[in-house]
């Protein structure tokens, strides 16, 4: 691999690159350890001529690439698959703010920026970034856009795709398609870049992209609720949306067997509550009113919740503890085996039917299994994962894993329900993709993937 890459190699600084495996293989590995490929030559470029040096050269030999950004995909969509000549288009490195502009509260980043590093350097300026993720301090903003990422606050700010106004992409012969606009009104045929928005890198490489910001929020308020019953918390999402409206940022959903591997995961985790379901609502952007607690206490007076435990928290550093609760769930569950993972979305209608309905089918397969179920309930989305709770040799886990795949999908589609809400398709969905899209979208996602990469280099084996 080396000797044939000895020309475009020659162009690039020795710190742009790697031949040495030690190095390599720390990034053919996904983030839970699922995913484990080869490759002979990982690339940093740290422009993005050189990427489109590397994208002409690869398309004209037809060496297949996969791009990376933080590695942080949970479906196998950031790294090679084994023993297929494919090379790491790592773009770390690539990891400029090009211009923040506070006139038109846009910012126009490369891919490598790290989203957490993005926010502190809006911080100076009193904005920020609409998008929150567990991975803040390690995911790619270009990872991000390939994946369009929803994250916390998608029940306010939408999806990144909500966010995006201009994209900048190298696509897979090496020409540059390049849209950075900060308007937000373009109406001038096909709207190119949102093709790029998803794709998983499987149409280009995302360098740059101009993202709406929005005024830092500095007066939140984080509630927790409990509930017996799972519908009283469907009947506290309508009250509470009706009571506050705009003021919610983020509805996020947690079943107590997720909240117990919290409790085992951080000894510190003291919360006062006995009930099945939890709810996090973020509250923010109270304008003249100058006591929150008083005004969300009263508020909540407004609605009959009985049986109902509740804490309001009071300070910054109590809603920052309160988050931590939601976001150390899948650190906790990654310390578990037999973990079959999840990332749906469902009608709110349906939720229940499909929740009870669901477990109650997958109990009747094995007696043992558990059921962590959290999720941001204000855009639909459950992570509905599924712990089988005893030792099982492969075979069984396989065959297991099988029948829990058709049990969760089969009752997605049949409450009119998406196979992947937010984490995308990668290598881990492609099978569920085939069955459970129309054979139509997916003629139509071929031909669009066959007029973009004729010679299919462009992360191969991933989505198609």
């Amino acid at each position: 691999m080396k000797r044939n890459f000895n020309t475009l190699l020659q162009k690039m600084n020795k710190n742009e690159y790697s031949t040495d495996q030690e190095t390599i293989q720390k990034f053919c590995i996904d983030w839970r350890g699922k995913y484990k490929g080869t490759s002979d030559l990982i690339l940093f470029p740290s422009t993005v001529s050189k990427i489109i040096e590397i994208v002409k050269f690869c398309n004209k030999n037809r060496i297949p690439i996969v791009p990376q950004g933080g590695n942080t995909s949970l479906v196998g969509g950031s790294v090679p698959r084994n023993n297929k000549g494919e090379i790491i288009l790592n773009l770390s490195k690539l990891n400029k703010i090009r211009e923040i502009d506070n006139i038109s509260n846009t910012i126009t980043v490369e891919s490598g920026c790290i989203l957490e590093n993005i926010n502190e350097k809006l911080n100076k300026y009193q904005h920020e970034m609409p998008i929150s993720l567990g991975s803040k301090g390690s995911c790619h903003i270009g990872g991000n856009i390939a994946t369009n990422a929803g994250g916390l606050n998608v029940i306010k700010y939408g999806s990144i795709r909500s966010n995006i106004l201009g994209i900048e992409a190298v696509l897979p012969n090496g020409e540059l398609f390049s849209d950075l606009k900060t308007v937000k009104k373009n109406n001038t045929g096909l709207d190119l870049k949102q093709l790029l928005i998803g794709a998983e890198g499987t149409l280009g490489i995302i360098t740059a992209a101009v993202l709406k910001t929005y005024k830092k929020v500095n007066d939140r308020v984080v509630v927790m609720l409990c509930f017996n019953e799972f519908n009283k918390v469907l009947d506290a999402y309508v009250s509470l949306v009706k009571l506050f409206g705009e003021l919610i940022t983020a509805f996020e959903f947690m079943n107590d067997f997720s909240i117990s591997l919290i409790k085992k995961f951080d000894d510190g985790l003291k919360l006062p509550f006995t009930g099945k379901h939890y709810c996090l609502v973020e509250l923010t952007n109270f304008l003249d009113v100058t006591d929150y607690n008083n005004f969300i206490y009263e508020k909540l007076t407004k609605i009959n919740f009985i049986d109902t435990e509740l804490i309001i928290s009071k300070s910054e550093n109590e809603n920052k503890n309160f988050w931590k609760i939601r976001e150390e769930i899948p650190l906790a569950e990654k310390q578990l085996e037999n973990i079959i993972q999840h990332d749906v979305s469902l009608p709110l209608k349906n939720i229940e039917n499909f929740i009870n309905i669901s477990t109650d089918h997958l109990k009747k397969l094995d007696t043992n299994i558990k059921i962590i179920n959290f999720g941001h309930l204000g855009d639909n989305n459950l992570h509905f994962n599924v712990f089988i709770d005893r030792n099982v040799n492969s075979e069984e886990y396989r065959f297991l894993k099988e029948k829990i795949n058709e049990i969760i999908f089969s009752n997605v589609s049949k409450y009119e329900g998406s196979i992947s809400a937010e984490h995308g398709i990668g290598q881990l969905r492609r099978k569920q993709l085939k069955k459970y899209k129309s054979p139509d979208d997916l003629r139509i996602m071929k031909q669009i993937k066959k007029i973009y990469d004729p010679n299919n280099i462009m992360n191969p084996g991933k989505v198609f």
